[in-house]
């Protein structure tokens, strides 16, 4: 290579390296910047794991060239811990065993969208059966003692639908708490469910807007033993991004492609979404704070483990992925395989001794468990 490519593939080296680290250090940002305000700063957040794989990439190659710039991206690199420790869960991958410990609660979260409610009719047209005898099916099999579910699915036409509260019941489950955010017609609702083998003797409910019954925080207590502990369970703000949008992510890539063009909405409702989460991860924050009993929180947070979101909503609590998981944990199915948007965040009090992500196709998130040490 000649002295002039030398020096021009070394300025566009430089440049790129500049470029990353910058976008770098503004993710490593978000957890101490109002995204209510600064809403565009944390949009770089949702790949964070490719900007880190690309700084880290850019270091072993400045370190093969012998040059200052890879000092230069490992300090970088090294800023941005707090981020890597809180999207990165550094352990080997290993079986989830069906034996709970003693003094343990197994919990279970899934996000169950509708029950695969939305596809029936199209999957009866086909002569496809339904997700949700199989989605019951495996609920079953985990041997949870607290389950939480977001877009929870209930009918009161059971010619329609099937009561899915009576089939969790059947399971063992005898307290349940149900608070609907969606009121349908034709007595079908739609909403936030925490249930439980042990004795609930205490709930609550708290809109995040009091306008509008669309998502809540609820929580509920707990009496196991002599023991009491508290639930909470979430559904923070969705952007509600439709079929074709999901379709126009995946090939935003190409510049000539239509789903280009419908960019602006995307980000218009990510940034609807990044305002209505700040405010309520605040809340989030505030209700586990005047807990008088350990508590544990589950939830799809709408956002990644870099986000304000996070960091708010997580507050004293621990993550029990990043205590018992693998690697970056995928929950949601779609889009990227870097989203881990649904979490059990637990007390300090509690010891994590496993967790895993189930890989099924149901829904379009994953259910996640935890087993919790009293």
């Amino acid at each position: 290579m000649s002295k002039f490519k030398q020096s021009v593939f070394r300025k566009l080296l430089v440049i790129t390296n500049c470029f990353v680290i910058l976008i770098y250090l503004l993710v490593c940002l978000v957890p101490y910047i109002n995204t209510k305000e600064y809403w565009v700063i944390a949009l770089p957040g949702l790949a964070f794991p490719i900007i880190f794989f690309a700084l880290f990439c850019l270091i072993l190659l400045w370190a093969i060239l012998k040059s200052g710039w890879a000092w230069v991206s490992l300090i970088a690199l090294l800023l941005g811990f707090q981020q890597i420790i809180a999207v990165f869960s550094f352990h080997l991958p290993g079986q989830f065993s069906p034996r709970k410990p003693t003094n343990s609660i197994r919990v279970l979260q899934w996000n169950v969208s509708s029950w695969d409610e939305d596809n029936k009719k199209r999957k009866e047209k086909k002569g496809e059966h339904s997700f949700r005898p199989l989605m019951m099916n495996l609920l079953e099999k985990q041997d949870a003692d607290v389950m939480c579910f977001e877009e929870f699915f209930e009918s009161a036409d059971t010619d329609y639908f099937k009561s899915n509260i009576s089939a969790i019941t059947k399971m063992g489950f005898l307290y349940h708490y149900f608070v609907p955010s969606e009121n349908y017609k034709n007595d079908y609702e739609s909403g936030i469910a925490i249930f439980s083998k042990y004795p609930m003797i205490d709930s609550a409910k708290f809109g995040f807007n009091p306008e509008k019954s669309d998502e809540h925080l609820l929580y509920t207590d707990i009496k196991v033993n002599d023991k009491i502990f508290r639930i909470f369970a979430t559904h923070l703000q969705s952007v509600h991004f439709e079929s074709s949008e999901y379709q126009s992510l995946s090939r935003l890539k190409r510049a000539t492609d239509p789903g280009f063009h419908e960019s602006r909405t995307i980000v218009s409702k990510l940034k609807r979404g990044y305002i209505a989460r700040y405010n309520q991860a605040e809340l989030v924050e505030q209700k586990i704070a005047e807990s008088p009993y350990p508590a544990f929180i589950c939830g799809d947070f709408n956002d990644v483990p870099n986000s304000s979101t996070y960091f708010k909503a997580k507050g004293k609590l621990q993550d029990t992925f990043l205590k018992k998981g693998y690697w970056i944990g995928r929950t949601f199915r779609f889009i990227s395989p870097t989203l881990r948007i649904d979490y059990i965040l637990a007390d300090k009090r509690f010891k994590v001794n496993q967790f895993q992500t189930i890989h099924v196709p149901y829904s379009d998130h994953y259910p996640v468990e935890t087993d919790l040490q009293y």
